[in-house]
């Protein structure tokens, strides 16, 4: 996606005019890996902005950002509108003449003009945008509700610095910028570092969380969250209505994605990226203006490391649909690697132990394409569990009917519903089968427990809030923080590379709709999108069970014994009050399965920790 920054002084000061010009000029060489086609800087009355352009579609872009219509509002930031049609025409009723085809950011300055702040939330797409009004000395910025596209901010000294990347903030050194979020730190040691979604590793540069507005005015600086995904009743639809629905805004979803470019798919043999793929390959057809724009797909598995029959199913895939299809195998990658690269750092640190298959994946798709579709979050809105469902059932219409329920897709499919109930954990505790469940540390130092209240940490950050009545376990992913988590790891900011993901299963038309579902039986198996696809996919994917990887990397790793996990020789001093090293090398000698993941958190900590230190 293209990069964005600024700088904001509501009362400018002696000599604040070149220091903002060699600031933002610093911010602009920060964000110039963002957008090959194009990098300005623009002075308006007490801001300056960077901007680094890239081209992706399939709506038209600005080609020069901050942009206005009337001179008073003028946008800088990342806009895709999803709808754009519908839009447009609210827009036309409401009395805007809107010649031709408008970009994203002219939808965006209407909208904002017609309807205000308070109508943001009802824009559908990915966006991170800020609007400026110099007459009013009034700032607003917004990220959508899923959090595709980041957003960080500092505020210090009455000045309003923001970017979507990170690095570009630290071009005010002299602001305390660098300085550490000791609680950011805790929460990471504990697999959490953005459990307060607003933290980022560094004390001073805040992140903007989903659904969420920043308002800067001589007011004072605010932020507030201003929409939520709705909880709506239960659709009651007959089923050839439900899939023709389901259908219907799936295509929408990947039209409005699908650049006029070439376009690569993350594919696998599942249902998913190939539901994505044969959705895209009908779109494709149908576009008779440009024969040479395709679409190619990328397989990674992990191999040579054990053996992955993904790609087999996705190569056999491919070739039905006259795919070109790219196989590259990561298997070779040993963990740790890429994340003292000072080359490529880090923005901030991360629990996942494999940090250079960011830019393994992205590199790949960079070759012959700028925009990447994943099938992210088709797991998570169907992959529920049918207890919450079955109660919500009985409390509404009584125990008959959720037993009805339950017994007729048990005949019907020969099988029980997931149920949530615990009972699989329950089997395995009794057979002795360890569970991957949240543990406390043994490595955390006496002190450090009562000094951070760790365990009070802990038991906060494992307490389940979950509010919805049917599909709680979906709407708590998707009405918090955890895909913006995700799809923030795919940002440029993390790859290295101008490279924009886009995940069609994340578009809020289709979660909307999917939230409203009965999860028995649409979720289970993800049964919708297999009868969806009846005729289209190919019957051995189809007929293909959820299969997850079947040995944890990092384990083999370790059993190949072409890696061992190890305390690094120098650690910095910021964890010493933290962590019991001694207790950690003792830690790694009796570790076994999941508890390596626990245990390797310090390390990349401090690896990251000393990498920053190197470079500055």
């Amino acid at each position: 996606m293209s990069g964005f920054a600024g700088i904001v002084r509501i009362v400018p000061s002696d000599g604040s005019t070149e220091v903002d010009r060699a600031v933002i000029e610093r911010m602009a060489k920060a964000i110039a890996f963002r957008g090959p086609d194009s990098l300005q800087s623009t002075f308006l009355p007490r801001a300056a902005f960077a901007f680094s352009l890239l081209k992706t579609g399939p709506a038209p872009q600005e080609s020069s950002q901050p942009c206005s219509f009337d001179g008073r509002t003028w946008f800088i930031g990342e806009a895709r509108c999803d709808g754009r049609r519908e839009l447009i025409r609210n827009l036309k009723e409401h009395g805007f003449a809107l010649d031709g085809c408008p970009s994203s950011e002219q939808l965006v300055l209407h909208y904002f003009a017609k309807f205000g702040v308070a109508a943001l939330p009802g824009l559908d797409g990915d966006f991170s945008f800020v609007l400026w009004t110099p007459s009013e000395r009034r700032l607003i910025a917004f990220r959508d509700l899923t959090g595709s596209r980041p957003f960080f901010y500092s505020f210090r000294d009455g000045v309003l610095a923001f970017s979507n990347t990170l690095q570009a903030l630290l071009s005010r050194p002299e602001s305390g910028n660098s300085e550490y979020d000791m609680q950011f730190i805790v929460d990471f040691l504990f697999e959490s570092p953005r459990h307060e979604p607003d933290r980022t590793i560094y004390r001073e540069i805040r992140r903007l969380p989903a659904g969420h507005l920043l308002e800067f005015s001589p007011k004072g600086l605010s932020i507030s969250r201003i929409t939520n995904f709705p909880v709506d009743g239960l659709l009651n639809k007959r089923d050839d209505e439900i899939i023709h629905e389901f259908k219907e805004l799936f295509s929408q979803a990947v039209a409005d994605r699908l650049p006029s470019s070439n376009t690569a798919i993350f594919i696998s043999g599942g249902l998913d990226s190939t539901t994505i793929a044969t959705t895209a390959v009908a779109l494709r057809k149908q576009d008779t203006s440009d024969s040479t724009l395709r679409l190619s797909t990328l397989c990674v598995d992990v191999q040579p490391l054990f053996a992955d029959d993904e790609a087999a199913y996705a190569a056999r895939f491919t070739a039905e649909f006259g795919l070109p299809f790219e196989l590259d195998h990561c298997g070779h990658i040993l963990p740790f690697d890429g994340s003292s690269d000072p080359a490529s750092p880090q923005p901030e640190p991360t629990p996942w132990p494999y940090p250079a298959l960011l830019s393994f994946f992205f590199e790949r798709v960079a070759k012959n394409a700028r925009v990447a579709f994943t099938g992210d979050a088709g797991d998570e809105i169907m992959r529920c569990q049918a207890a919450p469902y079955l109660r919500y059932v009985r409390s509404c219409r009584g125990l008959a009917a959720a037993a009805s329920i339950l017994l007729g897709y048990t005949i019907s499919r020969r099988k029980i519903p997931a149920l949530g109930l615990g009972i699989r954990s329950w089997v395995y505790r009794r057979v002795g089968r360890p569970m991957a469940v949240p543990e406390f540390p043994p490595w955390f130092r006496p002190g450090a427990e009562m000094k951070f209240r760790l365990r009070e940490r802990f038991a906060e950050i494992n307490r389940k809030t979950w509010s919805h009545p049917f599909n709680p376990r979906a709407y708590s992913i998707f009405n918090g923080h955890t895909f913006a988590m995700a799809m923030e790891m795919q940002d440029a900011m993390w790859t290295g590379v101008p490279v924009e993901s886009r995940a069609p299963f994340l578009d809020r038309r289709l979660l909307r709709f999917l939230l409203r579902l009965p999860p028995v039986p649409w979720f289970m198996d993800k049964e919708l999108v297999r009868r969806a696809q009846k005729n289209v996919l190919p019957k051995e994917i189809l007929a293909r069970p959820k299969t997850p990887l079947q040995r944890e990397p990092l384990i083999e790793h370790v059993a190949s014994g072409k890696w061992q996990p190890t305390v690094p020789a120098k650690c910095p001093d910021l964890l010493y009050d933290l962590v019991d090293w001694q207790q950690l090398r003792a830690s790694f000698e009796s570790a076994s399965g999941y508890e390596l993941y626990m245990h390797i958190r310090p390390v990349l900590l401090a690896r990251w920790l000393l990498n920053a230190g190197n470079r500055r």
